[in-house]
């Protein structure tokens, strides 16, 4: 382009716009199908394929419409999941609640608010969709590339602590378990949703199932076992008959276990390859460490989570993700539930 054609114009140049790491087989493809299952009671859950991070959308059928927890990463799947929700019912979809503002739970929000739903989050995630989500695409676009929406919805019904979402008589409660006050594990915000006439709690990405977890966006290691030690005393106190995790299968209070065996493997694994944290992680180290945690968690899928992980971990560097809150840990704030 000469220079005449560029005077008085403004081009953007995503910084990740090249491949930011490469592809390899176990990824899967564009072309993989998601899946869905019910776990009783009309509530099902919508999984997307290794590609697309496993990531789960859960959706609830009552009498007076439905609702819908999560939209997904990549618009084909969001899609994929409206189609696996008419398949079952013509009811309208009254309300989407986003659990927190990582691009894989809210890309999908503008098809269900064309469809005519109500977006819900929390106030704190509504800002952080806000503020983060344009960085993430640019981040993203290294990795999915043309796949990507070209932009993103803000929740406009937002509410802090917690809100009881009403279908009828159906009660749907929602409830901030990380926000800017406490705690925070794989992010720092989480909402938690209960449905108490299913005994269904999704948990969002304070568990990831029988999948690597992504844990350098935020993370705290030692924050995230003080949540899990909040959740399980949520679990005793709801005794849910099904826990939804963020990722991957749904299960019971075992998930909480297993996500605290991975993290402190991990956590373990990243001390011993970044002396203790307090060197950054080179290439030769990070190929090394992700075939040891890989040896370490065979049962663990979704090599994708593991390797985007890897590289922010490289280029945040790794204290963060070794190091807590500081001071007495603030839990969340639980409000009396149904």
């Amino acid at each position: 382009m000469t220079t005449e054609a560029k005077r008085g114009q403004f081009f953007a140049a995503p910084p990740m716009a090249e491949p930011v790491l490469p592809w390899r087989p176990e990824y899967g493809s564009i072309d993989d199908p998601p899946h869905s299952r019910e776990i009783g009671a009309d509530v099902y859950v919508f999984t997307a394929p290794d590609y697309a991070l496993s990531v789960n959308s859960v959706y609830a059928i009552t009498p007076e419409g439905v609702i819908v927890l999560d939209t997904q990463l990549l618009p084909r799947h969001a899609e994929k999941l409206l189609q696996d929700i008419r398949k079952r019912t013509d009811k309208p979809i009254r309300f989407v609640s986003n659990s927190h503002h990582h691009p894989d739970h809210i890309l999908g929000n503008e098809l269900f608010r064309n469809e005519g739903a109500e977006l819900v989050s929390s106030y704190f995630t509504a800002r952080l969709i806000d503020s983060h989500t344009f960085w993430y695409l640019q981040f993203l676009n290294g990795v999915w590339g043309g796949h990507l929406p070209a932009g993103y919805v803000v929740p406009r019904s937002t509410f802090t602590r917690s809100r009881t979402l009403w279908l009828g008589k159906e009660p749907v409660q929602l409830f901030e378990f990380a926000d800017s006050t406490t705690i925070s594990g794989e992010t720092v915000d989480i909402t938690v949703a209960w449905l108490p006439r299913q005994k269904v709690l999704h948990v969002a990405d304070l568990l990831m199932s029988r999948m690597h977890t992504f844990f350098a966006d935020g993370t705290s290691v030692p924050d995230w076992l003080a949540q899990l030690e909040n959740l399980r005393k949520l679990v005793q106190d709801l005794k849910p008959r099904v826990i939804v995790p963020g990722h991957g299968l749904p299960g019971d209070a075992g998930l909480i276990d297993a996500q605290e065996r991975y993290l402190k493997a991990v956590r373990r694994l990243v001390m011993e390859h970044c002396d203790g944290g307090a060197s950054p992680l080179t290439d030769e180290a990070k190929d090394r460490l992700r075939q040891d945690i890989i040896n370490e968690l065979p049962d663990c899928g979704n090599h994708l989570a593991l390797d985007i992980s890897l590289q922010l971990i490289q280029l945040l560097g790794p204290l963060a993700f070794l190091v807590g809150r500081p001071g007495k840990p603030r839990g969340a704030r639980i409000p009396t539930l149904i």
